[in-house]
């Protein structure tokens, strides 16, 4: 099998794509926006919106490909307007289950990073689920936390994790 490769879309994947992709990290336990026993439905309309906010282009998206599979993706929501032009949210940092620990999540990260100066921008912007190792992946990249928001996330009734803010300055 050759390297998969990452790359920026110039369109979207197909939401059949996206959906797999999506609810195989979910179910994995991955802190992708949804808990593990989510709905697929729930999680398809996510990917569905995700497309359209693609085909609109207030996302884009570098993915990580391996032939027809769609193995991992990171999106950037650019900010708008004279205030927040100059930078970006990354969301949605995915890496399929069964390719995880090869480092295509850092892969990835960079790849955004490196497409972010080409746009331009100067500065990203990232928030983390408390309770999970990517608190720490992050600042091992060099993204600096920038604020923490206590309880703010909260996965059922009663538990609840912190939301880590992290910035990089490009």
């Amino acid at each position: 099998m050759a390297e998969p490769l990452i790359r920026a879309r110039s369109g979207p994947p197909p939401v059949e794509q996206l959906h797999r992709l999506w609810l195989a990290v979910s179910r994995a336990g991955g802190a992708v926006n949804f808990l593990p026993d989510s709905p697929d439905s729930e999680v398809r309309a996510a990917a569905e919106a995700a497309v359209d906010e693609l085909r609109s282009g207030e996302l884009a998206l570098l993915t990580l490909d391996d032939g027809p599979a769609l193995l991992g993706t990171v999106f950037l929501r650019p900010g708008t307007g004279p205030r927040t032009g100059h930078r970006a949210d990354v969301v949605r940092l995915m890496v399929d289950p069964a390719s995880q620990g090869r480092g295509w999540g850092a892969a990835l990260l960079d790849a955004a990073a490196a497409h972010a100066r080409t746009l331009g921008l100067r500065q990203l912007r990232l928030s983390a689920r408390g309770g999970t190792a990517l608190p720490a992946f992050y600042a091992a990249r060099g993204w600096t936390e920038v604020g923490l928001f206590p309880d703010a996330l909260q996965l059922h009734p009663g538990e609840f994790r912190d939301e880590h803010w992290f910035q990089l300055a490009l």
